[in-house]
């Protein structure tokens, strides 16, 4: 009897030993699961997804907005067109990366000017001012990324301005700069820029 009430203690400690540890297991999922909120979502692109859109600039494609990365960063691909090029500004919050695909992408840092080739990296941390174009012959397609992101929602605000006025529009610059002031962009521009000197 001895031996069989024993063995009863012995399973029973054991299974609610089992059974401590499988809490035990469930817990760290929903800890992870809190501390994982504000992860990114999963992003997989396929080449051509998403469609590009068409802006006073050339194109773009959203790659990762800042809703898909909680406001982290964000990444556009952009087709900037021959004589595109941005006036002196600068972003005060924002880091900007520029990651040249194809063509030869002019940036103004400060006072220096330089072009960079396809292969070629440029990172413009927050505060500096700088502008950039394509002084080329050919579209110069460039990643931009954003750290934190929210800027990239002046690209989407221009490809919507594009459908109902043009650059050539004598209200077109002040068009843009409104919606720029409205969906409070981190852009602080500074002056406009000769872009052939």
């Amino acid at each position: 009897m001895k031996k069989t009430l024993l063995l009863g203690l012995l399973v029973s400690a054991l299974f609610y030993s089992f059974e401590q540890l499988s809490e035990t297991q469930t817990k760290p999922d929903k800890i992870l699961s809190e501390q994982d909120k504000n992860r990114p979502r999963i992003i997989a692109l396929k080449s051509g997804e998403p469609v590009e859109l068409t802006y006073d600039a050339g194109t773009m494609r959203m790659l990762a907005s800042s809703e898909d990365t909680n406001g982290a960063w964000s990444l556009v691909e952009l087709k900037e067109m021959p004589g595109y090029h941005t006036n002196f500004h600068r972003h005060n919050h924002t880091d900007e990366a520029f990651y040249v695909i194809e063509g030869v992408l002019t940036v103004k840092i400060n006072d220096k000017l330089s072009d960079y080739p396809a292969g070629s990296y440029v990172l413009i941390p927050r505060g500096t001012p700088h502008a950039q174009g394509n002084r080329g012959k050919v579209p110069v397609r460039v990643l931009l990324t954003m750290t934190p992101g929210g800027f990239e929602r002046s690209f989407v605000d221009r490809v919507e301005l594009f459908k109902t006025v043009k650059p050539d529009d004598p209200n077109f610059r002040k068009r843009r700069d409104e919606l720029t002031t409205k969906s409070k962009v981190d852009v602080e521009r500074l002056a406009l820029w000769d872009f052939h000197k």
